[in-house]
C-alpha cells in the first residue's frame, strides 16, 4: 500500500444504512436513543509506544483514558504503508461488530455495537496488527495514533483524540504475529501456536491465563497448552519476553483463514471484524433496492473445535446453498456469489443456519465508493 496521511473519519454506521444500507433486522446496531443533537463530547485515546525488528509483526493497541458507550461509528488509521494482517475490536458483552477496509495507506474502520458496549472494556478497545516490512531501518519511528475518530453514544456524537499518539521503532529482536487458536473457548490440554519472529530456546511467556512452560520450536513458532477446563482464548493478553530485553505484547483474537477468495475487489481488502457472541441460525434482508456496484455479503467464521456446516436459503425461491468451515475457517463473499451465482432482488430474505454456533456478520458494499459498512443480521 502506498503511503497516504489521513483523509477523513467514516460516518456512523447508523447514517449509511438510513442512507442506503439493507433495512433487514439488526442491521446498524445503533447506540441507543440519541433525542436529537446532543452537545459534542470528546475522549482521549491512548496508544503505547512498540519496538518491533524489521520484518516482524506489530499489533497497535488503542485505548480509552475512560470507558465510553459506543453505540456505531468510525475512524482512520494511517498505516505507514505497511500491509494489513488484521484488526480485531473488544466489547464487554462481545455484541460489537465492524468492518476494516484499506487503501492508499489508509485504514477506515466502522464499528456497530447494538448494546453500546464498544469501548467500555479495560482492553484496548481495537487493535490492529500490521506487517513491518523487512527492508525498514533500525532506528527508524513511525506515528501510531488514531485519527479522526467519529461515534455515536446515547449522549450524542464523540469525538475521539489521540493527543500524544504512540511511536513505533524499528528494533528490538522479537515479535508475535498470530495466536492459533487466538479466540473461542478451549478445553484444557489445547495445544496453542504463538507465531512470530525472533523466538530462541531461553523465550518466555506469559499469560494470565493459567498455561504449561513455554515449548520453543522455532525462530517463529513456540507452543503451550491451556490448563483450565474452558479457557477463552479471546483479548488474552500474551506477552513474550528475550534474554536481551526485548519484550512484546499481543492480545489474541481470532483470525479465521479464508477458505476461498471473495469474489470481489472491495472484499480483498477488507477484513470482517466478528462478534465474539455465535449463533447457529438468522435471518437477513429484506433486502433494499441496490444500484450498479452494491451489494450485500456475508461473512461466517468458525472458533469452535470441530467442522460446521453453515446453509444458506433465499426464501423467495427456496435456493440454497451449504458451506463447510473447518475450526477456525472463514468464508466472506456476496451473498449471490455464496448462493452459487443466484440473483437476489429487493425485499428478498436470506436465511442462515448452522450445524455449531459461528460467529456472522453481515456487509453493505459500495465498490464504486469503496465503502463497506457492516450490521448484524437478526439474531
Amino acid at each position: 500500500m502506498n503511503s497516504n496521511r489521513l483523509l477523513l473519519g467514516i460516518l456512523t454506521a447508523s447514517a449509511i444504512f438510513a442512507a442506503s444500507g439493507p433495512s433487514g433486522g439488526g442491521s446498524g446496531g445503533g447506540g441507543g436513543n440519541t433525542g436529537g443533537v446532543a452537545p459534542s463530547n470528546a475522549a482521549e485515546v491512548r496508544t503505547p509506544n512498540e519496538r518491533i525488528p524489521a520484518g516482524g509483526t506489530v499489533q497497535v493497541k488503542f485505548l480509552l483514558t475512560q470507558p465510553r458507550p459506543i453505540g456505531s461509528g468510525g475512524s482512520s488509521f494511517f498505516t505507514s504503508g505497511f500491509d494489513v494482517d488484521g484488526v480485531a475490536i473488544s466489547s464487554t458483552l462481545g455484541d460489537a461488530a465492524g468492518a476494516a477496509v484499506w487503501q492508499n495507506g489508509l485504514l477506515k474502520v466502522s464499528v456497530v455495537s447494538p448494546n453500546a458496549d464498544f469501548g467500555m472494556t479495560e482492553y484496548p478497545f481495537m487493535t490492529a496488527t500490521l506487517s513491518v516490512p523487512a527492508t525498514s531501518q533500525a532506528g527508524a519511528t513511525y506515528p501510531l495514533a488514531l485519527s479522526d475518530g467519529s461515534f455515536m453514544t446515547a449522549l450524542g456524537p464523540l469525538t475521539l483524540t489521540d493527543p500524544k499518539p504512540g511511536v513505533l521503532t524499528i528494533g528490538g529482536s522479537i515479535s508475535i504475529h498470530n495466536i492459533v487458536p487466538g479466540g473461542g473457548t478451549w478445553p484444557a490440554g489445547t495445544v496453542v501456536k504463538v507465531e512470530g519472529t525472533g523466538f530462541l530456546p531461553l523465550t518466555k511467556l506469559a499469560a494470565k491465563m493459567r498455561m504449561s512452560p513455554a515449548v520453543y520450536d522455532s525462530p517463529t513458532a513456540m507452543h503451550f497448552t491451556v490448563q483450565d477446563s474452558a479457557t477463552t482464548m479471546d483479548m488474552q493478553p500474551i506477552t513474550a519476553s528475550n534474554p536481551d530485553g526485548s519484550q512484546v505484547t499481543y492480545n489474541s483474537y481470532l483470525r479465521g483463514v479464508l477458505i476461498q477468495s471473495p469474489s470481489r475487489s472491495l472484499l480483498n481488502r477488507t477484513d470482517p471484524i466478528f462478534q465474539l457472541q455465535t449463533h447457529g441460525i438468522a435471518t437477513v434482508g429484506p433486502l433494499s433496492p441496490m444500484s450498479s456496484g452494491q451489494y450485500a455479503a456475508l461473512a461466517f467464521q468458525n472458533p469452535t473445535p470441530g467442522p460446521v456446516v453453515v446453509t444458506l436459503m433465499v426464501n423467495s425461491s427456496g435456493a440454497v446453498t451449504t458451506i463447510t468451515l473447518p475450526s477456525g475457517g472463514r468464508v466472506m463473499d456476496d451473498i449471490s456469489a455464496l448462493l452459487g451465482g443466484t440473483s437476489l432482488g429487493p425485499n428478498d430474505t436470506v436465511t442462515v443456519t448452522s450445524t455449531s454456533l459461528v460467529q456472522m456478520l453481515g456487509l453493505y458494499c459500495d465498490e464504486n465508493a469503496g465503502t463497506v459498512t457492516p450490521f448484524l443480521p437478526s439474531f
